[in-house]
């Protein structure tokens, strides 16, 4: 294993929760210099390509072909970290301007490009069992459906939709299918080969291919925003309950293998079920104007999903395969991270519920400022436990290997 992927990753970690810490500061103090949106376009943009895709597309690779993979993948890799920056420099400096797009656009036809890789050699069969089969194979196809939404923006401009909710709901269209499609689906799926005995059951197949599509009509709960008719609202509860119901009956299945889990993997799927529960509880329609209402809890929502479930994912499949030294480091490394995420989404969640009743709680932003410094913090102690990292430009081989 080429050992500078896992450090250009945790350097991409860091870099983005930089960014971050940069967009709480001029909340607090202002920045004259800085542009809030086009930095946070640069934030946002960078989480999915440099940090969640460049991480589950190398666990991806590692867990089929182990440490010695073809130049194709390496290309992928490189091709993806080059897009990445592309986009944090350019969206933070131009915001969409056609630099940032084409290197948006780079970034969709890699995830193509890996899909294909992925997909069309059979590989997949025989290095996984079939539950990890079914939500890898998900979460590549629901990445590649969410490229319509982005692809979509130019035409609804041009048709003069660019300021009506269905120009809104086509950014969200990509969200919902990168976010609870490919990131999560991914994350589960590389858990499911480290951690399960495939689905052994007729029955659990076809439960777990239900979750895996009920994130389709789950997509409704993302035009709640514009309090759209009651159908809409039904239809929602229902994709939302369904997704519930899948997954209750997925932990209960196995429930018996939950020794063998890290403590990473046990918070993940806890913060997992309350993710999916609060899905349910956004439909219900009281609940949900009020939190489109509440800006802090939809950023507390994508947090939670992020950083609370699909990130202690990635870390645990990085201890499992070595990336990281010394495991009791590592350990009370992993406790602290899952401490300031805790500490984090509990301010964005407790603050709207504090207004609700006319309080507040004293220097709100600073408290996020203060929490999310300790988000590098991490990211550098997590480099510095890496196995011989370098993060030299790997060099090509003028020969492919295997499984090109």
């Amino acid at each position: 294993m080429q050992n500078r992927y896992p450090a250009w990753a945790i350097s991409n970690f860091i870099l983005l929760s930089l960014f971050g810490l940069l967009l709480r500061y001029m909340q607090v103090f202002g920045l004259p210099a800085g542009n809030y949106q086009f930095l946070l376009h640069a934030h946002s943009h960078f989480a999915f390509s440099g940090w969640m895709f460049f991480s589950i597309s190398l666990l991806i690779i590692h867990t089929v072909f182990g440490d010695s993979f073809s130049s194709a993948y390496k290309t992928i890799l490189l091709v993806t970290q080059l897009s990445a920056w592309g986009m944090l420099v350019s969206f933070s400096v131009y915001g969409y301007h056609p630099v940032s797009i084409s290197f948006s656009t780079l970034f969709i036809l890699t995830g193509y490009r890996f899909t294909y890789l992925i997909c069309t050699k059979g590989i997949l069969q025989i290095r996984m069992n079939e539950a990890a089969r079914i939500l890898i194979y998900g979460s590549l196809l629901f990445m590649c459906l969410s490229s319509l939404g982005p692809f979509a923006l130019a035409p609804l401009a041009a048709s003069g939709f660019r300021n009506t909710a269905l120009y809104q709901d086509a950014i969200y269209f990509y969200l919902h299918f990168q976010m609870n499609g490919f990131m999560l689906l991914a994350a589960l799926g590389l858990f499911a080969s480290a951690y399960l005995n495939g689905t052994r059951h007729i029955k659990m197949r076809r439960w777990l291919l239900t979750f895996v599509i009920s994130v389709i009509p789950l997509f409704l709960i993302f035009t709640l925003w514009v309090d759209p008719p009651v159908w809409i609202w039904i239809l929602s509860l229902a994709a939302s309950t369904l997704n519930l119901l899948c997954w209750i009956k997925l932990c209960l299945y196995y429930r018996h293998e939950r020794n063998s889990f890290s403590f990473l993997v046990k918070i993940a799927l806890a913060a997992i079920s309350i993710k999916i529960a609060l899905q349910v509880a956004l439909c219900i329609p009281i609940i949900g104007t009020w939190v489109f209402q509440e800006r802090n809890l939809i950023i507390g929502y994508v947090h939670l999903l992020t950083l609370g479930c699909i990130m202690p994912l990635i870390i645990d499949q990085f201890v499992k395969k070595g990336f990281f030294g010394a495991s009791i480091r590592v350990s009370l490394l992993n406790g602290f991270y899952m401490v300031v995420v805790a500490l984090y989404l509990s301010v964005l969640f407790i603050q709207p519920l504090f207004s609700s009743f006319n309080v507040g709680i004293p220097h709100f932003q600073l408290c996020l400022l203060v929490i999310s410094s300790l988000f590098p913090f991490a990211g550098i102690l997590y480099f510095i436990q890496l196995r011989r990292f370098t993060l030299l430009v790997p060099a090509l081989p003028a020969k492919p290997g295997k499984c090109d």
